[in-house]
């Protein structure tokens, strides 16, 4: 193979990872939605239907909230010979909320996690007859209303987009919370002002908005099709300008 055919071929797998690269979710949109070129050669009607179900894509895609969480693995003293183990903790929570603005946005949170339930693990305790050690429980429980205290809310960065940004911590409460939450599932209900004069859906999403759960070991899931009948028990907490509107209103740092 010659210089000319080794230029050649570069060339060509350079071109290959450019194209694969600009195949984002909106670069997808575009190539393909009914007003695309590519579908241009088909000149049938378009259904009021179909072009409902691209408008919601197309408002997915620009205003999904963004989620990310952080935590850490930590060492744990126990009574066995290993004399400790690892534990997972999730510490903080992030919500973007593309093109939310304070005096327009609705969100409903609804959040569950596994930190140690203290009241059930002191029962336990209380009860147990044969003088065992007692693991702590940790059965998943209704988690958004203590997230949602103790969140700030700011401004998305400007290099980042535009709307709010929603974070907190997961702490230990006593007498409540025995420690953090190793894993948490969440389902936000987000509403933007253009979408709900002009989409067919209520939420971003569908009506039950966008479902996740998070761990250390697996990282952020996405809950499309899933069922989640715990999840569905759990309160819902609604932020809006005239409900806890307080949550939603920007501070400056430091404050």
């Amino acid at each position: 193979m010659g210089p000319v055919n080794y230029l050649l071929l570069v060339l060509g797998m350079l071109y290959l990872v450019v194209w694969y690269m600009r195949q984002t979710p909106m670069q997808n949109f575009l190539d393909y939605c009914c007003w695309s070129k590519k579908r241009a050669s088909d000149m049938s009607p378009i259904s009021s239907v179909g072009q409902g179900e691209e408008m919601d894509r197309l408002y997915n895609i620009l205003y999904s909230p963004r989620v990310s969480f952080d935590g850490a693995v930590r060492a744990l003293p126990t009574l066995d010979r290993q004399g400790f183990e690892n534990a997972e903790e999730i510490h903080s929570l992030i919500i973007d909320l593309p093109g939310a603005e304070p005096s327009s946005a609705y969100l409903e949170v609804v959040m569950i996690g596994d930190p140690i339930d203290t009241p059930a693990w002191r029962a336990k305790i209380k009860n147990n007859i044969a003088s065992e050690r007692v693991a702590p429980p940790r059965s998943l429980q209704d988690i958004g209303g203590h997230w949602i205290w103790n969140s700030n809310c700011q401004w998305i960065p400007y290099q980042e987009g535009q709307g709010l940004r929603l974070s907190g911590l997961f702490n230990a409460i006593p007498n409540l919370l025995g420690s953090k939450p190793s894993k948490v599932s969440l389902r936000i209900r987000y509403q933007t002002p253009i979408t709900s004069m002009l989409g067919s859906q209520k939420f971003i999403g569908g009506e039950n908005g966008l479902a996740f759960t998070y761990t250390l070991s697996e990282g952020l899931i996405a809950l499309r099709n899933d069922p989640t009948p715990v999840l569905d028990k759990a309160q819902s907490y609604a932020l809006s300008a005239t409900l806890n509107g307080h949550f939603l209103q920007p501070k400056r740092k430091g404050e």
